[in-house]
């Protein structure tokens, strides 16, 4: 068994060997502490439904989200349809499609 040297800084750990093992165990926790005040909830809806009534290749979508979101675009029959999509900044896309439609945008 090869030498081991052990320094306890604080009582919290105690050492234990024998011939053929050797045994740490470590303090266990302090007591609880008392209770932190309650916070403000600030929850807020993370996602946003556009709805494209007129048929566009072009699509601006204001969303109020503060982040730039993820994209799913589907048209009026439920297909989803591939864009490219610009950021001008934090709450609004700018979609842009090889065709005319119209349909759903839906953003988290």
């Amino acid at each position: 068994m090869a030498n081991v040297s052990v320094e306890i800084v604080e009582n919290i750990a105690s050492v234990q060997t024998t011939d053929d093992k050797i045994t740490v165990e470590l303090g266990t926790s302090g007591p609880q502490g008392p209770k932190g005040e309650s916070g403000e909830v600030l929850y807020t809806d993370l996602s946003y439904v556009h709805n494209q009534t007129v048929a566009s290749d072009t699509w601006t979508i204001t969303h109020g989200l503060q982040f730039i979101p993820s994209i799913t675009v589907v048209d009026s029959a439920g297909t989803v349809v591939e864009g490219s999509y610009n950021y001008p900044d934090a709450d609004t896309v700018v979609a842009i499609f090889s065709g005319a439609f119209s349909g759903k945008a839906y953003l988290s």
